[in-house]
């Protein structure tokens, strides 16, 4: 189970390093007219960092829950909550973009949103899992 935890605290780190590269460095090599191809793959592998997100987030949710407000630290559960709604408002908004996006529907306003807060998630999910790997939530 530390292997795992560890192979998606990588997974997590590496694609918020790549979306946070792609997004400052898209507009020096292209200007539009291309279509985005590179989005285009990379948007495959932040929705499943979208997903491993949420559900990381709502294991460490529904474990605080289950602790109780007794014995959680007032930073612990700050922290679990901030990384939930989070999450949660991260897959909300990607999702239906990229379904637009897709659809030729999407709000291209809305990727100046979702891609900064990405890497924050992202970044904040994998750290996480890296330095918890035995699972204590």
């Amino acid at each position: 189970m530390k292997t795992m935890r560890c192979v998606l605290a990588a997974y997590a780190f590496l694609t918020a390093v790549g979306t946070g590269a792609n997004f400052v460095a898209t507009p020096l090599y292209d200007d539009g007219s291309t279509g985005y191809p590179v989005w285009s793959v990379l948007n495959w592998f932040m929705a499943a960092g979208v997903l491993l997100a949420l559900t990381a987030s709502l294991i460490w949710k529904v474990r605080l829950h289950r602790a109780g407000a007794d014995g959680a630290v007032l930073k612990h559960c700050i922290e679990v909550n901030v990384t939930f709604y989070a999450s949660l408002l991260l897959a909300l908004w990607f999702f239906w973009n990229w379904f637009g996006d897709l659809m030729s529907r999407e709000a291209p306003l809305m990727w100046a949103f979702i891609d900064p807060l990405f890497v924050l998630v992202l970044g904040a999910v994998g750290l996480r899992l890296w330095r918890d790997p035995d699972g204590a939530g």
